[in-house]
């Protein structure tokens, strides 16, 4: 079964794992799918103002209603693309939360709804998760299969997602700011072909 997993989420477009969610009985098929786009909803229901713990909660309701509506024949792809989808639903499930969450702490002024992006806006946050997450997955493989020092991986990963200045980073790892430049471009150079090739897997979308 492990096996079979890694090699789905290695090689697997989307629109074959769809094609597997129409088997209930194929767990290891909803584990691949369910890895592929937590993140992704995680990350927006975060960026949309939600706890760590909410924005589980979120991407657990979202994937759960997704495969119980696709299941059931409500998704058609000729109607729009998978991520709007998607993204309507967990736009639901944030409100669901926000507004909860105000009734807990007795919040006043606007509603949830009048504070939530609208669609488009939601979209876009999406993208902009999804690169994020590309980048992340991109890095681990370049980590396991390349020959590139962790150092300069460490480095990579401080100055792109952790946003920490260059001069800061080559202070604690023990690099002049002149080495993470350099590698910074080398591993960059490595990252888009694995990245583009990570791209494609999310054809559905």
């Amino acid at each position: 079964m492990d096996d079979r997993y890694r090699e789905l989420l290695r090689t697997t477009t989307t629109t074959s794992l769809l094609e597997g969610l129409f088997n209930p009985d194929d767990e290891v098929v909803w584990q691949a799918f369910d890895t592929r786009y937590r993140p992704i909803i995680i990350a927006v229901a975060r960026r949309l103002g939600l706890t760590g713990s909410d924005a589980e909660d979120v991407a657990q309701e979202t994937l759960i209603q997704f495969v119980r509506d696709y299941r059931a024949g409500r998704y058609q792809r000729e109607r729009g693309r998978l991520r709007g989808w998607i993204v309507g639903i967990a736009r639901h499930r944030v409100i669901d939360m926000q507004r909860s969450r105000g009734r807990r702490k007795e919040v006043p002024g606007a509603t949830a709804m009048e504070r939530m992006p609208q669609d488009n806006e939601m979209e876009k946050l999406w993208d902009e998760e999804l690169d994020r997450s590309i980048l992340r997955q991109a890095v681990e493989e370049l980590r396991k299969t390349t020959k590139t020092s962790e150092k300069s991986i460490s480095a990579f990963e401080q100055i792109v997602f952790d946003r920490r200045p260059v001069n800061a980073v080559a202070e604690d790892l023990g690099m002049t700011p002149h080495d993470i430049y350099v590698s910074r471009s080398r591993i960059t150079m490595r990252l888009r072909e694995i990245a583009e090739r990570l791209r494609n897997l999310y054809e559905a979308d």
